[in-house]
């Protein structure tokens, strides 16, 4: 048994460049609503956390007082199981549902600029591991994603892709899942996907179920600012809309810390984060 929770009511491709990859591990910051920081860096500050246990007039509340909500559009809708035999959600007792024809919830501007530090991060289980790219979460510009994490049909993989510059078919920097494959199980758990850019280091951090599963340096980590709100479940300029469960989304201006990161992937919402 659950609750329907309505909802009420845009797409360009890239050539992408090569960076040096590898593993490094994080870095440790303290806990809590703002966070200690490096020399130069912008203290932790968590912007949203939407936990998608509901959304009443389709709208999906923010955990902080002052942060944006989640508006639902198309026929997205948060599934709340009060059944002990129901379906689970993926996290607690409610998640985002999406079918892939365009559905996507966004808040009205952006959570994060990226022109410095920040963390995104979501759980989201796909329908199936097909044909089609999804897009998880993206944060738009005016012609181009400033970032998007996406299940990339031509490997299979979950990656994050960013655009150099706010055009369109501006050239990307890609960070790829090169291990694991997405759980796409009917009744699995999916996968925790973050993503944390350094800017003073000047990296971008792929983590996936709290690990680090690759890291993208260069000379330069593209911290143009973008200036949509943050998408769920879809490319503000590609489409790429995402069937399946999503849930835990959040967003964080600066960088969290590897034992953040893990905390964050737990099957468990934790509102301290």
């Amino acid at each position: 048994m659950h609750d329907r929770y309505s909802a009420m009511v845009v797409a360009l491709g890239a050539v992408a460049l090569s960076f040096t990859l590898g593993a490094l591990p994080g870095t440790a910051y303290a806990t809590g609503k703002e966070h200690g920081s490096r020399s130069g860096e912008t203290p932790l500050s968590r912007e949203g956390y939407w936990p998608l246990e509901a959304a009443p007039g389709g709208v999906a509340p923010n955990v902080e007082p002052e942060g944006l909500p989640l508006l639902l559009n198309g026929d997205s809708w948060i599934y709340h199981n009060e059944d002990i035999w129901g379906d689970p959600a993926l996290v607690d007792q409610g998640d985002l549902r999406l079918d892939g024809d365009g559905d996507w919830v966004a808040t009205s501007t952006a959570p994060v600029g990226g022109d410095g530090s920040f963390t995104l991060a979501a759980r989201a289980r796909l329908a199936a591991a097909d044909n089609r790219t999804q897009t998880v979460l993206s944060l738009p510009g005016s012609d181009a994603d400033r970032l998007a994490i996406r299940y990339q049909a031509a490997s299979g993989k979950w990656e994050v892709v960013v655009s150099t510059k706010d055009k369109a078919n501006a050239p990307q920097v890609v960070i790829t899942e090169e291990q694991a494959l997405p759980d796409d199980g009917p009744y699995g758990v999916g996968d925790h996907l973050a993503v944390v850019f350094d800017a003073p280091a000047h990296e971008l951090r792929f983590y996936v179920n709290g690990q680090l599963a690759n890291t993208s340096t260069a000379l330069d980590t593209t911290s143009w600012t973008a200036s949509g709100g943050l998408q769920v479940g879809r490319s503000a300029h590609r489409g790429e809309y995402f069937e399946g469960t999503v849930d835990e989304v959040r967003a964080y201006s600066g960088v969290a810390s590897s034992t953040m990161l893990t905390r964050m992937s737990g099957l468990t919402g934790d509102p301290d984060l």
